[in-house]
């Protein structure tokens, strides 16, 4: 069975938020720091992280710097979050103030 999460945020709001030292390392990991270039890219993560988690169905149970989000060669995200479990398939976006992600999350039988 295949399962579809998804979020959207405000990237003036992540933008804030990541200017706080707490926020940040509870929130991304040290490669998605290292990552992102703008607030943006921290929102399409910050997004992508809570798309898994509704595809899923567990609700917000972890902390978000569990789950990595990671891009391949091509800039496609992806995550290894749960692999033992799941496959997932990420979409990132963006535009103007919004960010957006759509996980699907397939289970592992």
């Amino acid at each position: 069975m295949i399962k579809i999460g998804c979020d959207i945020v405000e990237i003036s709001r992540i933008e804030k938020s990541i200017q706080n030292e707490h926020f940040l390392k509870s929130v991304f990991t040290e490669n998605e720091i290292s990552y992102c270039r703008q607030a943006e890219n921290f929102a399409g993560i910050f997004a992508a992280k809570e798309a898994c988690l509704k595809a899923i169905g567990t609700g917000i149970n972890i902390r978000l710097c569990k789950i990595e989000i990671l891009h391949d060669e091509n800039g496609k995200p992806f995550t290894q979050f749960l692999k033992e479990k799941y496959i997932f398939d990420l979409s990132i976006s963006h535009d103007g103030n919004t960010a957006m992600a759509v996980a699907c999350a397939e289970e592992i039988k």
